[in-house]
């Protein structure tokens, strides 16, 4: 797009990071066979500055867009989800891989697309697509291993990030025009701020959550 804008950003801690545990995952030897070290739990990541990963950033009000043909892919991998966090459009394939050598059950938790529970037994993919627009993150379980979780959004658009490590998100090719994007984490909850940008605008949004 000629006059697409982008935004970037940082998202902060302000808090006192707090300490996770680690996963016990001596249920399933398979599972702590992959981990030299024990995993910790996902549902907060301070980097060494206060970034704060694994929040989802979108545009709450843009244009809808056609939907990728390249599929959105979660995997399981070491009994944990890859990515942690993610958003697919409306209609885009959702590739689920199992990568470990033991059963997993994918269950989606969904409250405007339809639930499913996907059994998987050995390392295979499964494609699913979710028809609705849902802009409430929803939880994504292991029934078998009660440690894995994972959140997903379903969006009509393609205008979002994931902050990472770093605490940096970029969503760009935005049309120019007046918005509001929400920034989401799971156990923090949910921001919102309004932006206005010109053609071929970039623009800084940072933002801060507290514990």
């Amino acid at each position: 797009m000629a006059d697409a804008a982008t935004i970037t950003g940082l998202v902060k801690f302000e808090s006192a990071a707090p300490k996770m545990p680690a996963i016990q995952m001596n249920a399933d030897p398979y599972c702590q066979s992959q981990h030299s070290t024990p995993a910790t739990d996902e549902e907060v990541v301070v980097g060494a500055a206060g970034e704060l990963a694994n929040v989802l950033v979108f545009i709450k009000n843009a244009p809808a867009g056609p939907a990728p043909t390249t599929p959105a892919v979660l995997d399981q991998k070491g009994c944990q989800y890859h990515p942690h966090v993610q958003a697919v459009q409306v209609g885009q394939p959702l590739q689920i891989k199992n990568s470990d050598a033991t059963l997993h059950n994918v269950h989606a938790m969904p409250a405007v697309n339809s639930a499913f529970n996907e059994g998987q037994p050995v390392p295979m993919t499964t494609t699913k697509k979710f028809d609705k627009a849902e802009m409430t993150p929803f939880k994504i379980k292991c029934d078998v291993h009660g440690w894995m979780k994972s959140y997903m959004v379903v969006l009509p658009h393609p205008y979002h990030g994931v902050s990472g490590m770093n605490g940096t998100f970029n969503i760009g090719n935005l049309p120019p025009g007046s918005y509001t994007i929400v920034a989401w984490h799971e156990k923090y909850g949910q921001q919102e701020t309004n932006i206005t940008v010109g053609a071929k605008e970039a623009k800084t949004v940072n933002f801060t959550f507290k514990g």
